[in-house]
């Protein structure tokens, strides 16, 4: 019943309506975002985005670059960009850049179906396939929240998860995972510090 239930909410629904909804789903109001972690070897992980000039500060292993919104890899540019919700149109200007990015880097952003999370099982939209085991290109959002769950292209999968637990809850995971060809190639952990393994 579920799987009909959300068959019909897909038919309804367009990729790039999915698109502004996960936008929405992930906007923060701050006109300056600061994300403080740490990666797997527990060394701390810093991302700075500022709204106005749309430019991250990335400080990873006490090396800080400077990235221009353009620049930003596509994983991150799903997270910072630069709408406000005092002008309801930079959503939608916001979530168009977010769709140019995606179909750039090889997904197709009109096709979309239910399917299975990659790294879960959960249900999710995937956006980038037509049918559930076809192989593509992708980027998965929980069917429930419309966050992204998975980002795979090519070779390179990334993987987004514990938003209920992250230091800026259900806005933005609390762990990002990076595979190549399957193999663990990093991890960035933005957990809360009541979630934090002692």
């Amino acid at each position: 019943m579920k799987f009909i239930f959300a068959f019909l909410i897909l038919s309804m629904v367009s990729p790039s309506e999915m698109i502004t909804k996960m936008t929405d789903s992930l906007y923060i109001p701050d006109h300056n975002i600061a994300i403080h972690g740490v990666d797997a070897e527990n060394n701390p992980v810093s991302l700075e985005f500022d709204k106005a000039k749309k430019i991250l500060t990335k400080t990873e292993k006490g090396e800080k670059t400077e990235i221009k919104m353009a620049e930003m890899p596509l994983f991150l540019k799903l997270f910072f960009f630069s709408a406000d919700k005092s002008a309801p149109e930079s959503l939608a200007v916001s979530a168009k850049s977010v769709s140019g990015a995606l179909h750039a880097a090889g997904i197709n952003t009109e096709v979309s179906t239910i399917s299975a999370s990659e790294a879960d099982g959960s249900a999710v939209f995937a956006i980038g396939k037509d049918k559930r085991f076809t192989e593509a290109n992708v980027l998965e959002l929980s069917k429930e929240s419309m966050r992204p769950a998975v980002l795979r292209i090519g070779d390179e999968t990334y993987i987004f998860s514990d938003y209920h637990r992250s230091r800026l809850p259900l806005a933005f995971p609390g762990n990002i995972k990076f595979f190549k060809n399957g193999a663990l190639q990093g991890e960035w952990i933005f957990l809360r510090d009541e979630y934090k393994q002692k």
